[in-house]
C-alpha cells in the first residue's frame, strides 16, 4: 500500500487485515459461485480485482461474492475505479470490518496488468528470500557436510566464484520500494547472493581474487546505504567458497559486536576479546565474574565511591591505561586517577601482578557492556 502505485488508493473496509499475506493476486470480474471454490479456483491467501460491473445488474449478488470471499479466507479486494461503489452498501463494508477483510479502492483507472505486476514483485521477493533463507540456516545450523554446503550455495546461485566475502546487516530500508529496487540489484550481479530476513540482509559476494573482491565489499557497502537508512553492518573474512559456513558465522558475529558497541561497522577479527566475550555473554560465569569484579571494589570503597571508582575504571581502560587520557576526560586531576587504580588493585589483591590486573579490568569492562549492567 506504500507503493507510489497506490498513492491515491483508499481503503474502504477491513483496515485491521491489511496485514495479510498476499498469496496470490488474479482478476475477478465473474459472478462467483460454489463450483469456482470447489474447482480450488478461490483459495486462502488469494487477492482479485475488480471493477463490481459483474453486479451491475444484480446487486444482490454482491453478498454471496464477499461472503465465499471471507470464508475462503482471501485476503483482500482491489476496486478498480469508483463507478459501481454504489453496490458496497454500509452493512457489507460493516461485515468487511468485522471479518477484518480489506477492500481497497483505486479511484484511477490503473490497469489491471499493472497492478498485478507490482504485487507480484512482491510476492515474488518474498517467497524468494523465504526459501534462501532457510537454505543460509541449513548451512549455518544444519548438520550437513561441506560437499553439501557448496550444493545448497549452488542452488542459490551456481555462479559462485572462488573466493566469498559475507556482510551481514542490520537496518531500516529507506522505503518499500527501496526494498524492492535492491532486491532486483542483487538479481542481477550474477556472482553474488542476496538474501532479506525479517529486519537482516545477507549479502555474499564473490570474485576470482581476493583484491577484486575486496574492492568489491567496498562498493557493496556504499550502495547498500543508498537503500537502507543508518545501516550496521557486519563483514567476514575472505574465504575460499568450501568455507561458506565460517564466512556466514563471522559476519553474524561481527554484526553483534558493531551493535552492542553503538558501531555502523565491524570487521570479523579473531583477536577481538570483544567478540569472545560475546560468546559467553548470557552465561552464568559472565554475570557471576562481573559481580566478584564489582563486590570486590565496594569492600574497599564507600557507597559514595562506588561509582566514581568503576567509573574510573572504564574510563582507565578506554584510554587504554593512560593515566593523563583519563584525568582529562573525567576533568580529574591525574594522581586521583592514580589513585583509585591502586585502590581496585588492592582491592582485588592485584598489587604486584599487573598482566592479570589489567586483564581483569578490561573483561569486567566489556563484560558490563555486554550484560548490560549499570554503574
Amino acid at each position: 500500500m506504500k507503493n507510489a502505485m497506490f498513492d491515491e488508493s483508499k481503503v474502504l473496509a477491513g483496515s485491521r487485515g491489511l496485514n495479510k499475506k498476499i498469496k496470490r493476486i488474479s482478476v475477478f470480474d465473474c459472478p462467483c459461485n460454489k463450483n469456482l471454490v470447489d474447482r480450488d479456483i478461490i483459495a486462502e491467501g488469494d487477492v482479485f480485482i475488480t471493477c463490481l460491473d459483474q453486479f451491475k445488474y444484480e446487486t444482490e449478488n454482491i453478498y454471496e461474492y464477499l461472503d465465499t470471499l471471507i470464508k475462503t479466507e482471501c485476503s483482500g479486494l482491489f476496486v478498480v475505479t469508483d463507478d459501481m461503489l454504489y453496490v458496497l452498501s454500509d452493512d457489507i463494508l460493516q461485515s468487511c470490518d468485522q471479518n477484518n477483510f480489506p477492500i481497497v479502492l483505486i479511484p484511477e483507472d490503473i490497469p489491471y496488468a499493472a497492478i498485478i505486476d507490482t504485487v507480484n514483485k512482491y510476492i515474488s521477493i518474498d517467497n524468494l528470500n523465504a526459501i534462501n533463507t532457510l537454505k543460509i540456516e541449513k548451512i549455518m545450523y544444519g548438520n550437513v557436510l561441506a560437499s553439501e554446503k557448496m550444493e545448497i550455495l549452488y542452488s542459490i546461485n551456481p555462479n559462485m566464484k572462488k573466493f566469498l566475502r559475507v556482510i551481514e546487516v542490520e537496518g531500516d530500508f529507506n522505503s518499500d520500494i527501496a526494498q524492492v529496487e535492491l532486491h532486483f540489484y542483487y538479481l542481477k550481479q550474477k556472482n553474488d547472493i542476496y538474501v532479506r530476513s525479517n529486519n537482516q540482509q545477507i549479502f555474499i559476494l564473490s570474485d576470482e581474487d581476493e583484491k577484486s573482491l575486496r574492492r568489491r565489499s567496498d562498493v557493496a557497502s556504499i550502495r547498500i546505504k543508498e537503500f537502507v537508512s543508518k545501516p550496521v553492518m557486519g563483514y567476514s573474512r575472505i574465504y575460499n567458497r568450501k568455507d561458506i559456513g565460517k564466512a556466514l558465522e563471522e559476519a553474524k558475529r561481527a554484526l553483534e559486536t558493531a551493535k552492542t558497541m553503538n558501531m555502523s561497522s565491524q570487521n570479523y577479527d579473531p583477536l577481538s576479546v570483544l567478540q569472545l566475550l560475546l560468546t559467553v555473554k548470557d552465561t552464568q560465569e559472565a554475570h557471576d565474574f562481573y559481580r566478584a569484579y564489582v563486590d570486590a571494589i565496594r569492600q574497599k570503597a564507600s557507597v559514595e565511591n562506588l561509582k566514581e571508582i568503576l567509573m574510573t575504571m572504564e574510563s582507565y581502560v578506554a584510554h587504554s591505561g593512560n593515566f593523563q587520557a583519563a584525568a582529562r576526560e573525567m576533568n580529574q586531576h591525574e594522581n586521583t586517577i592514580r589513585y583509585r587504580v591502586n585502590k581496585v588493585k588492592s582491592a582485588l589483591g592485584m598489587e604486584n601482578d599487573n598482566v592479570k590486573f589489567h586483564e581483569t579490568v578490561a573483561v569486567a569492562v566489556k563484560l558490563r557492556t555486554l550484560i548490560n549492567e549499570k554503574l
